[in-house]
């Protein structure tokens, strides 16, 4: 016989996709809200006994078990050979056999990722410092979006090379992603952020896809792109912060001294910038 002191679970739905934002916020955001919300009781008594901010933060990460069930299911073998452990079959290539110097393409390239001995296939790069990559939150960035727009319309100077600045950081090394809910982005904390576009599909790292600028359609976001279609996934919600920073790997040998290069679309999928991405590549690669 059930009690109410047996083992519940729990589901909660949204109407809405982008309520994922909200879903995450830390246990500071979340006992802002609980107070702007929460009426005071007569009584002086808490309004919420059971409940608060730490409590709202162990829901965001799913049960082990729960994993554990969802990845006995065929159909789901990609993200759990993926994300829920390291294959040590799997050769990582540390940072020191790669080398920051002007990128091959040209001095409006800047500074690129260079190989300084032969790397294997199917390797990712860098492995050990993937966990040390700043991670800008939604919450966050639209405290800075919304900053940016304010110390322009007064007129701040001095603020506004600041704050500027961080933003301009923010969206000119980061990569985008809709996880969350609203936009986050992820910041590599390392030299692998200096890694440029491989035009007309001569990426030699990422993802095994054959989308490029020129083939990708400007008014559709491929589904594999678009995580909005995916809004609960119980192994990505359990390794949030994996999902983000690794699942990249050399697409083939790469030779010593040869560039390495990823495809910026595959950090894409924000449906209402996907057109201006694909023309400001087509731009960089005609």
């Amino acid at each position: 016989e059930k009690s109410i002191f047996s083992p519940l679970s729990y589901v909660v739905a949204f109407v809405d996709y982008y309520a994922r934002t909200y879903w995450y916020q830390s246990a500071a955001e979340i006992e802002l809200r609980l107070h702007q919300l929460t009426h005071e009781m007569r009584s002086n008594k808490p309004a919420l006994l059971y409940f608060d901010g730490p409590t709202m933060v162990s829901y965001q990460t799913p049960p082990k078990v729960y994993e554990r069930v969802y990845c006995t299911d065929p159909s789901h073998d990609e993200e759990c050979n993926e994300y829920t452990g390291f294959d040590p079959s799997i050769v990582n290539i540390p940072l020191t056999d790669i080398q920051v110097r002007n990128s091959s393409l040209g001095e409006q390239a800047g500074r690129g990722l260079f190989a300084l001995k032969t790397l294997p296939s199917d390797s990712p790069i860098g492995m050990e410092g993937h966990a040390q990559n700043f991670f800008v939150m939604p919450t966050t960035w639209d405290v800075i979006e919304s900053t940016v727009d304010w110390v322009g319309e007064n007129g701040i100077t001095l603020a506004m090379s600041e704050i500027g600045g961080l933003e301009a950081f923010i969206d000119g090394y980061g990569f985008a992603s809709r996880l969350l809910g609203e936009k986050s982005w992820s910041i590599d904390s390392g030299i692998l952020e200096f890694m440029n576009h491989g035009c007309n599909g001569t990426a030699n790292y990422g993802y095994h896809s054959s989308l490029t600028e020129w083939n990708a359609d400007t008014n559709t976001v491929p589904e594999e792109l678009d995580t909005t279609d995916s809004p609960y996934n119980i192994v990505f919600d359990r390794h949030m912060k994996q999902v983000f920073d690794s699942g990249d790997y050399t697409l083939r040998e790469i030779a010593e001294g040869d560039e390495i290069f990823s495809n910026y679309l595959d950090y894409s999928g924000e449906v209402e910038f996907w057109e201006e991405e694909v023309m400001t590549l087509r731009g960089q690669c005609a």
